[in-house]
């Protein structure tokens, strides 16, 4: 299979890590918020989060019993999978503005649990991503002030308390979000890409020996 085999596979590998840790990350906090408040309205947000981490762990799986087990068909399968994960995030583009409105609606769901008393470690965990890699601070936009501030970025300088509030910044995410959250989109994008690529040509690699196999042998005449 050579040097190109074992950079593709490692592509492979590198992706398959990453969609693991985060699908189970996204089950974990579906499931937990479903079955914890199953009479609050999230906006869907939990079942899409159930949703995402169970097609995120069926394709790292697929991709390790086909790049890593040299099983041709898994590793078809995964690369329709990818296109797939392509398509839809191609698709959450172009409906941006419903996006983003489920998740205003998603992270009001949150706020309101976490106000309200609840102490949910998974919830004020939730939380906390959000308002870090948005770079915002509740509704109010305030550390100090608001009442979720202990989830919020840690800032030194008087000025710096002074935050952009969540909802305006989930409002236009997909549009003008801050660098963190877009690095990350358009990163996945180029990893899906990668990813792909890796496993067509590996997927090609594969396929060699089969095909030399399946020529017809000269036969000698004695």
């Amino acid at each position: 299979m050579g040097v190109c085999g074992i950079l593709c596979k490692s592509v492979i590998l590198i992706f398959n890590i990453l969609y693991t840790v985060v699908g189970l990350a996204f089950l974990g906090v579906g499931v937990w918020l479903r079955a914890r408040y199953p009479d609050a309205s999230s906006g869907s947000g939990d079942y899409v989060l159930i949703a995402v981490g169970i097609v995120m762990l069926i394709t790292a799986i697929t991709g390790d019993i086909g790049g890593c087990g040299n099983k041709t068909s898994s590793l078809a399968t995964f690369c329709v999978l990818l296109a797939i994960l392509m398509a839809a995030q191609l698709a959450l583009y172009v409906q941006r503005q419903k996006v983003d409105d489920r998740l205003v609606e998603f992270y009001g769901f949150l706020y309101l649990i976490y106000i309200a008393g609840d102490v949910d470690p998974v919830v004020g965990g939730t939380l906390r991503v959000i308002h870090y890699t948005m770079d915002c601070c509740g509704a109010v936009g305030v550390v100090g002030l608001d009442p979720i501030s202990n989830t919020c970025p840690d800032q030194s300088g008087f000025m710096d308390r002074f935050m952009s509030p969540c909802p305006t910044v989930l409002a236009d995410v997909m549009g003008k979000g801050p660098p963190l959250a877009m690095g990350i989109f358009y990163g996945n994008a180029m990893l899906l890409v990668a990813t792909l690529a890796a496993a067509g040509i590996l997927l090609g690699l594969q396929r060699k020996p089969m095909n030399h196999q399946l020529l017809p042998q000269n036969i000698s005449v004695y």
